[in-house]
C-alpha cells in the first residue's frame, strides 16, 4: 500500500486565520472574577491574567451563548458565556466597550465551527473490480490496523462500495493532527494483505459541505438594543 496523498496538506484557513487579543475580565463558575487578556488563536482561545492562564481548545466547548440573566453579568456588563463539556463554564466580559462582547460571540461562534468540522479526516482506498465480497469479510475480522494504536483517534468507520473502501477517522486533536500520522508508511503496511483487492494508491478526501441542526447566528443578534438606565445599550440577546 501507498501512503495517502495530500496527507500532509495544510487548509488555507490555518494560514489566513487572523489572532486577535481583547482586554477582559473572566471568571470561572462562582470563582472571583479575573482581569487580563484574551487572545482567539486558531485552534484555542487563551485568557491571560497576572497569576493565573487559562487555554480552551474550541472542541472542548459545548455552548457559546451571550449571558441574559443578570448572574451571567460582570461588573453590571454583557458577557460571553463559554460554556465547557468537562469544565465550569467561564464568562467573559470585556474591560472598555461592552459592544465588543457581540464581536467576541461571533468570532467564538465561526472557531468553534471550523474546529467541529476539522475533526473527521476520510481515506480512500480504490478496489478492484469483484472485491466487495472479499474485503467485506477481511472487515467482519477488523480494520487493517489497530485502531486503538493510534493516539488521539477518537472513533473509526469503514464503508464499503462497489469500488471503494471508505476509512473515516475521528480525533479531537482535530485532522491536521491524524494526516501525518495516516502518510507514515509503517501504518499502511498492515494493509498489504489487502493488497490483492486494492486497486490504487489511497487518496484523502476533500471536505466540501458540512452542515449541522444549530442556532443560526443569522437569526441571532449579539448586539446591544437601547435601553433605559444603560448607557450602552439593553440586555444583550
Amino acid at each position: 500500500m501507498w501512503p495517502p496523498r495530500d496527507a500532509g496538506r495544510g487548509t488555507p484557513a490555518d494560514h489566513e486565520e487572523m489572532e486577535r487579543s481583547y482586554g477582559v475580565v473572566w471568571k470561572e463558575g462562582s470563582r472571583e472574577a479575573v482581569a487580563g487578556k484574551l487572545e482567539l488563536l486558531p485552534r484555542l482561545l487563551r485568557l491571560e491574567g497576572l497569576e493565573s492562564t487559562r487555554e480552551v481548545p474550541y472542541e472542548s466547548v459545548a455552548a457559546i451563548r451571550v449571558g441574559r440573566a443578570a448572574s451571567d453579568r460582570i461588573n453590571g456588563g454583557p458577557s460571553v458565556v463559554v460554556e465547557r463539556n468537562l469544565s465550569d463554564p467561564i464568562t467573559i466580559a470585556t474591560v472598555a466597550q461592552p459592544s465588543v462582547v457581540g464581536e467576541i460571540a461571533e468570532r467564538l461562534a465561526a472557531l468553534r465551527l471550523g474546529a467541529q468540522t476539522s475533526r473527521r479526516l476520510v481515506v480512500i482506498v480504490p478496489l478492484k473490480p469483484n472485491a466487495h465480497s472479499s474485503v467485506s469479510r477481511l472487515l467482519k475480522q477488523g480494520p487493517p490496523f489497530d485502531p486503538r494504536a493510534i493516539e488521539g483517534l477518537d472513533r473509526h468507520e469503514v464503508y464499503l462500495t462497489s469500488d471503494e473502501a471508505v476509512f473515516v477517522f475521528e480525533s479531537h486533536l482535530g485532522s491536521d493532527a491524524l494526516a501525518p500520522l495516516l502518510s507514515d508508511p509503517k501504518l499502511w503496511e498492515a494493509v498489504s494483505a489487502w493488497g490483492e483487492h486494492v486497486a490504487g494508491p489511497p487518496r484523502i478526501a476533500e471536505e466540501s459541505f458540512s452542515w449541522s441542526r444549530g442556532e443560526s447566528a443569522d437569526d441571532v443578534s449579539f448586539l446591544p438594543t437601547p435601553g433605559p438606565g444603560d448607557s450602552d445599550g439593553g440586555d444583550i440577546y
